[in-house]
C-alpha cells in the first residue's frame, strides 16, 4: 500500500478499520504461514541442539566404549614417594624398582642489583644554530658525522653559468663555517644554503620581489627575474644531506612566485640527514631504558651468549640487551623495579645450559659477574634414574621407560611398583558410557514421546503484545519441546542403539572354546518399560536400585577380560558404525556431521518466507482496491454534497 491515505473525510466512516475487516481473510493466511515458517526454524534449532549431543556422545564416551585399548589398560601401584609412575598398555606386569638419583634443573641466574648507582645519562638532539663544532655533531644512534661535511662536493646549474661546490674547512670548523664556505663558492648563482633546525636548506632566491598598487589601492606582490637552478650531487651522501638527487639527473629548486606567502619568497629543500648535539643529564638513576654506553660499555663491546654475540650499539638499552639475548634461546629479563638481571634457560638439562661471556668490567656494569658456587648461580642439571638395576640419564624429569612413563621431582632410595590390569580405570570407562548413554537416550526418548498439541501455535506480534513476557516464553516453549514428537530420525537411531545394545557377540577364550557373550552377561542391564532403554551396572555404588547387586562387570574385568573387552568393543563399534551410515543416509540433504536434514529444512523455510512475500503483497493488492472504491465513493459524496449545497443556496436565495 503506497502513499498516504485520506479516508473518510466526507462520509464519516473508519475506511481502514472497515478495509481491515475485509482484507482480514488474506491476514488469517498470512499469520498461518508465518507460524508455519516459525515451527519450521524451531525445529531446525531443536534437531541442531539435539545433533549437538548425538556428535559429543559419538566423539566421546562411544568412541572409549568401542576402543579395543580402553580394556587393556594397566595401571602402576605402589606407596611411592618423589617419583609418579603411570603405566600404558604395553607396560609389563610384575613388580619393579626404582629410585631418584638427581632430578632435571634448567640453569637460572639472577643477576647483582645494579639500580642502587647512578650515571650521567646522554641523548641527542638536533643542534638549533651553526655555532657547534663539526666534531660534536651525531647522527640519532650517537656516531659521529661531523666529518661527512668535509670535502661533501656537487655542482649547481644556474643562469647558463655552472659552479663546481667542494666543501673545505678547518678541523675546528663550525656548521656556520661550512655554511659560509658553501655561499662564498655559489656568490651569485642565486642559491642559498642556511642552517637551522637540525638540517641544511636550499633556497633559490634568484627573484626579486616587488610590489604595485592597482587602481583600487590593493597591494600586488610581483616576483621578476627568476631563474631554475638545478643541483647535482657527487655521492648518495651529498643528497641525504641538502635533500637533493645524486648523479646526472638533479634536483632543480624552481623560482619564487607572487602566489607564495608573503614571509617565504623563496623555494626550499631540506635536508634529510639530522645533525644532533649530545646532551647530558647527571645522576640519572637506571632503568630498563638506560643506554648501555651511558654505563660505561663502550659502543662495540660484545657480549656473547652460548659463544654468538651481540654487539654493544650506541643506543641500546638494558631492556634491548635483554631482547636480544632472548632472541637467541633462553628466557631474559631486566626488572627494572628490582634492578637485576634475570636469565635462565627455557629446558632443564645440561644440553640447554647457556654461556654469558664479556670482559670483566661490562658483566661487573650488568651485575652478571656471578662466580662459581654464588646461590644466585644455579647450573643446569640432568635427571639421572635407576630403573630395575640400570641408569638413565637426560635433560628433563619425565623417562619413558618399557611402556612406563616415571616422573622424578625428588631424589630417594629404591622404591617399588607392582604393575597390572587397571580394573577400576576400564571399569570407570564403562560406567562413563553408560552415564553418557542414559543422558542421550532420555533426551531422545523425551523429544520422542513429547506431548500432542493441538491448541499451541505460534503468537502473531498482536498476540504477544496482549501477554505478559513470561507467559509468551512459556508458551513457546511447550511449542518447541513438542517440535520433534514422534520424529522418524530419532525413532531410527534409537531403535538401532537399543537392538545393537541387546546382541550377544561370540568370543573364543585361549583354549579355542566359544562362548557368546551380552552386556547381561557382565551385569549390565535395563530396569523397567518406562526407562525406556536406559542401561544399569549391577554393583555400582552410585546407583541406589542396584548397589547391592553383584558385581559382575568388575569380577569380568578381573578375571576374563578377553570376554570384556570383545563384547563390549564389538557392540560399541557396530553403534558407531550405524551412527557414521545415519550421518551419511541424507547425503546431499545435510551438511556433513548432521544426522538430520538441515539442507531440507533450509529449503522448506525459504519456501515458507516466499509464501508470506506472496500472500502479503496479494493483500497489498486487495487492500489497494478497497481503498480505490472507498475513495471513489468519498468523491461521489463530495459532489452530492456540493450539488445539495448549491441547489439550497438557490432556494434560499
Amino acid at each position: 500500500m503506497a502513499g498516504v491515505r485520506m479516508t473518510g473525510l466526507v462520509s464519516g466512516l473508519d475506511t481502514e478499520s472497515i478495509v481491515g475487516q475485509l482484507s482480514e481473510a488474506y491476514q488469517t493466511k498470512v499469520d498461518n504461514i508465518k507460524k508455519e515458517q516459525t515451527k519450521a526454524e524451531w525445529k531446525k534449532e531443536a534437531w541442531a541442539s539435539l545433533n549437538t549431543k548425538i556428535m559429543d556422545f559419538y566423539k566421546g564416551a562411544l568412541s572409549t566404549f568401542k576402543s579395543v585399548s580402553s580394556y587393556r589398560a594397566k595401571a602402576a601401584t605402589g606407596d611411592l614417594k618423589g617419583v609418579k609412575v603411570t603405566a600404558s598398555n604395553t607396560a609389563v606386569n610384575g613388580t619393579h624398582r626404582v629410585q631418584v638419583k638427581e632430578t632435571a634443573a634448567a640453569q637460572m641466574w639472577t643477576g647483582k642489583q645494579i639500580n642502587n648507582k647512578t650515571y650521567t645519562a646522554t641523548s641527542y638532539t638536533p643542534a638549533v644554530d651553526g655555532t657547534k663544532k663539526l666534531s660534536e655533531l651525531r647522527d640519532d644512534s650517537g656516531n659521529y658525522i661531523g666529518s661527512r661535511l668535509q670535502d661533501v662536493a656537487f655542482k649547481v646549474s644556474a643562469n647558463g653559468k655552472s659552479y663546481d661546490v667542494k666543501v673545505n674547512v678547518g678541523g675546528d670548523a663550525t656548521i656556520d663555517d661550512v655554511v659560509q664556505n658553501i655561499n662564498d663558492q655559489l656568490k651569485d648563482s642565486g642559491l642559498t644554503v642556511e642552517f637551522a633546525g637540525g638540517n641544511f636548506r636550499l633556497s633559490n632566491n634568484s627573484s626579486t620581489a616587488t610590489t604595485e598598487t592597482d587602481a583600487d589601492g590593493k597591494t600586488i606582490n610581483k616576483m621578476e627575474g627568476g631563474y631554475a637552478i638545478t643541483i647535482n650531487g657527487a655521492s648518495e651522501e651529498t643528497a641525504a644531506i641538502f635533500g637533493i638527487k645524486a648523479g646526472d639527473e638533479g634536483t632543480t629548486i624552481q623560482p619564487a612566485s607572487a602566489a607564495q606567502n608573503d614571509t617565504d619568497v623563496v623555494n626550499v629543500i631540506g635536508g634529510s640527514q639530522r645533525f644532533n648535539i649530545t646532551v647530558e643529564k647527571e645522576d640519572a638513576s637506571i632503568k630498563g631504558s638506560s643506554k648501555l654506553t651511558d654505563l660505561g660499555i663502550a659502543a662495540g663491546t660484545e657480549i656473547k651468549l652460548n659463544g654468538k654475540a651481540i654487539t654493544v650499539s650506541n643506543t641500546m638499552t638494558l631492556d634491548q640487551l635483554a631482547n636480544q639475548m632472548a632472541k637467541m634461546g633462553i628466557e631474559a629479563n631486566y626488572d627494572e623495579g628490582q634492578g637485576r638481571f634475570y636469565l635462565n634457560a627455557k629446558n632443564t638439562g645440561t644440553a640447554n645450559g647457556f654461556t654469558v661471556e664479556a670482559d670483566d668490567d661490562t658483566l661487573a656494569k650488568l651485575g652478571l659477574d656471578l662466580a662459581d658456587g654464588d646461590p644466585a648461580k644455579i647450573e643446569a642439571k640432568d635427571a639421572e634414574i635407576e630403573y630395575n638395576g640400570v641408569k638413565y640419564t637426560q635433560a628433563t624429569n619425565s623417562f619413558n621407560i618399557n611402556g612406563l612413563t616415571i616422573d622424578a621431582t625428588e631424589k630417594g632410595d629404591v622404591q617399588t611398583f607392582t604393575v597390572g590390569t587397571d580394573a577400576q580405570g576400564i571399569y570407570d570407562k564403562v560406567k562413563e558410557f553408560v552415564k553418557s548413554y542414559n543422558t542421550l537416550i532420555g533426551e531422545m526418548n523425551t523429544l520422542y514421546s513429547a506431548e500432542r498439541l493441538k491448541d499451541y501455535e505460534p503468537l502473531t506480534d498482536k498476540e504477544k503484545s496482549a501477554m505478559d513476557e513470561k507467559d509468551v516464553e512459556k508458551w513457546e516453549s511447550t511449542i518447541k519441546a513438542s517440535l520433534l514428537r514422534r520424529d522418524d530420525t530419532i525413532s531410527s537411531l534409537l531403535t538401532s542403539m537399543r537392538t545393537t545394545l541387546s546382541k550377544a557377540v561370540q568370543v573364543t577364550d585361549a583354549d579355542g572354546n566359544t562362548k557368546s557373550f551380552s552386556l547381561a552377561s557382565f551385569g549390565i542391564n535395563t530396569s523397567t518399560y518406562t526407562e525406556k532403554g536406559k542401561l544399569h551396572i549391577d554393583g555400582d555404588k552410585d546407583d541406589a536400585d542396584f548397589a547391592d547387586l553383584d558385581d559382575k562387570l568388575m569380577k569380568a574385568i578381573m578375571n576374563n577380560p578377553n570376554a570384556v573387552e570383545k563384547t563390549l568393543s564389538t557392540l560399541g563399534s557396530e553403534i558407531y558404525s550405524n551412527l557414521q551410515k545415519a550421518m551419511g543416509s541424507v547425503e546431499g540433504m545435510s551438511s556433513a556431521l548432521t544426522f538430520y536434514n538441515d539442507k531440507y529444512m533450509d529449503d522448506e523455510i525459504a519456501d515458507y518466507k516466499e509464501k508470506v512475500s506472496n500472500m502479503q503483497d496479494k493483500m497489498t493488492a486487495e487492500e489497494d482496491k478497497y481503498y480505490k472504491q472507498f475513495a471513489a465513493m468519498e468523491s461521489a459524496m463530495a459532489k452530492l454534497q456540493s450539488q445539495q449545497t448549491y441547489i439550497s443556496q438557490l432556494f434560499g436565495a
